[in-house]
């Protein structure tokens, strides 16, 4: 085998150990939202204290992404992303053995604080072991394993709880990540990569990594990491409104029936999983990043400007609202580039925390403003505002492109 499809090879098993640990993750992430009904009778709680759980989940991913970004450069992605598998699998499959609601709370907190490891490790891992001439390729296919995930973890738990209930599937699917943990471990010299001192050797005295918690603190507070920030909050911002409140949207706008509103929001979900994989090949181009991100951005925003002022047939919005999906994935590949070129060497665990930790600001931030847009009678807002926000996050981008450059 020569040289090249050795390294070819090795990039595939790289990406292919980290998608499937990425996979898991997102499952994770929705397992309890489909099985809330069936937990409302047996814990006799409500829909409220129920909903804290997802709160309370979302809330301990986030605060330990940044700490784990930190130790992610310090130590390595690879024992990071291993041991925050086992402890979430085994946080999940805990759940089964919850007898009130605390406990069940307090596993619920252990899981989410584990989910923090995925960014960091990932992307550290992916930036360390992955040749720059085809990262796009593996943060794309990173970003893909995890789309599909989201899609496998609703009619999984579902089919599970049918097939025997609630705790069997909690369970089963906190079992089977103990499982890919414990695969991944006879493999974790391929997820090291350029870890750790290999990497601060490899660094420039201009790119080396900061270290220490003072040096980092100032690294993820300079001017271009706190653009890319940015960019993750305003891009998270304008598509969570979609992703969240599009069907709502379109029933208040055109009266359409609910499963025909979902079936548009469908279209847009496939159209972003078809755009993700199309915009790794692009994002490694270099010429091609700034002009993926002006097409898909720019017809992104337009596109859904569009959705909210015309009356349209449902055959066209569906056919829209797929494109949209897909020019808002192509620009995934290079948003992830973008961070990569933004970050000394070394540095990427605590970047990539910091970063999605502004993607998961602009999903939290706005489902309660476009609820309060909904329920003020201006469907259409939900749409214009989106559009208008994937314009501005171009904008940020081409501030973030020539801070770089310069």
């Amino acid at each position: 085998m020569s040289a090249q499809a050795a390294g070819v090879a090795q990039s595939v098993r790289v990406i292919s150990l980290v998608g499937a640990a990425h996979f898991m993750s997102h499952i994770y992430q929705l397992a309890l939202p489909p099985l809330i009904p069936l937990l409302l009778l047996d814990l006799d709680a409500s829909y409220t204290a129920l909903g804290l759980l997802v709160s309370v989940f979302s809330i301990a991913a986030v605060t330990g992404q940044v700490p784990m970004g930190f130790v992610v450069d310090r130590i390595g992605g690879g024992a990071v992303l291993i041991g925050g598998l086992v402890i979430q699998g085994a946080a999940i499959a805990a759940v089964a053995a919850t007898g009130s609601y605390w406990s069940l709370l307090l596993a619920i907190a252990v899981a989410g604080l584990a989910h923090s490891v995925y960014h960091p490790a990932d992307y550290a891992i992916l930036s360390r072991a992955v040749p720059e001439g085809r990262l796009g390729r593996a943060y794309t296919l990173h970003s893909f394993s995890g789309h599909i995930g989201s899609a496998v973890a609703p009619g999984l738990m579902i089919g599970l709880a049918a097939l025997w209930d609630w705790r069997a599937a909690f369970l089963l699917v906190g079992l089977t990540g103990v499982a890919v943990a414990l695969g991944l471990i006879p493999f974790a010299h391929m997820l090291r990569g350029a870890d750790g001192v290999e990497a601060a050797a490899a660094a420039t005295p201009r790119d080396a990594p900061a270290t220490g918690i003072r040096a980092g603190a100032a690294l993820l507070l300079t001017v271009p990491i706190l653009l890319c920030f940015l960019f993750f909050v305003i891009l998270n911002t304008a598509f969570t409104g979609i992703r969240t409140f599009a069907p709502s949207a379109l029933v208040e706008m055109h009266g359409y029936a609910l499963a025909t509103a979902n079936g548009a929001l469908t279209g847009f979900v496939i159209g972003a999983a078809i755009g993700i994989l199309a915009g790794g090949v692009l994002a490694d181009r270099i010429a091609a990043r700034g002009l993926t991100a002006v097409i898909g951005l720019t017809g992104a925003g337009v596109l859904m400007i569009v959705l909210g002022q015309a009356s349209l047939p449902v055959a066209a919005v569906v056919a829209l609202l797929t494109l949209t999906g897909l020019l808002r994935g192509i620009v995934q590949g290079t948003r992830d580039l973008m961070v990569y070129a933004a970050t000394p060497a070394g540095a990427h665990g605590k970047v990539f925390g910091f970063v999605s930790t502004g993607g998961h600001v602009g999903t939290a931030a706005m489902p309660l403003v476009f609820g309060w847009i909904l329920d003020a009678g201006k469907p259409e807002l939900v749409f214009l505002i989106a559009g208008i926000l994937a314009l501005v996050a171009l904008a940020t981008f081409a501030t973030v492109r020539r801070r770089v450059a310069g």
